[in-house]
Order: C-alpha cells, then structure tokens, then sequence
C-alpha cells in the first residue's frame, strides 16, 4: 500500500478498519506481556484507536505512530486531550495526559 492510499482513506472517512472498542483480543492477551506498570507501549499505525486509553487505563505510557494527521486530530479531539506539540524530526509529536502520538511516516526516522 501506498502512503496515498491511507491518507485518502481517512480523508474519505473509509475507516471500517477502525472499532468503536478497545480490541477484545488485545484486552484478553494483553495481560499474559506481564508488562510492568509504567512501562511504555508503542502501538504502530494506531489510527484513531480505543485501545491507546485503554492501555493508558492499565497503568501504562502510551507511544503511538500514525501517518494521517487527520486520524491524530480525531483522537485527540473525541477524547477532550489538548495535546502538546513539538518538532521530532520530520515526524510531528504530540503529547497529552500519558499518550504521545508521532504524525508522519515512522520509517523516516532511520
């Protein structure tokens, strides 16, 4: 897939891969990780997600990567978050309340 075809899908609201629900597998497996908490998880091409709260809500620091700026803007404005945002690299990062979502395409990192 391009990186075209993403941004179109959110612009045209064609987004049937995003659920209204933090993933039920995740919420059943996630627990056997024995992640610790506090500790950070990165969650790539997170979208618009409910499972970045829901992973807030377990105690956890919250890394997300998504390449739609569009998809960014939603998560923070359906979930009342007035994110922070600063300059890292060619990626734009936005910082609110344990969550911290990088905008822009994550491989241009390295």
């Amino acid at each position: 897939m391009e990186r075209d075809f993403w941004i179109e899908r959110w612009q045209n609201n064609q987004i049937n891969f995003h659920e209204g629900a933090p993933n039920s597998l995740l919420v059943s497996h996630f627990p056997s990780l024995d992640i610790a908490e506090g500790g950070r998880v990165f969650v790539p091409l997170c979208g618009k997600s409910h499972d970045l709260l829901w992973l807030r809500a377990q105690g956890h620091r919250v890394i997300g990567a998504e390449l739609s700026r569009l998809a960014v803007d939603q998560f923070f404005a359906e979930n009342n978050l007035v994110p922070t945002l600063t300059s890292a690299g060619p990626l734009d990062r936005f910082d609110s309340e344990g969550v911290t979502l990088f905008n822009g395409d994550i491989f241009d990192l390295f």
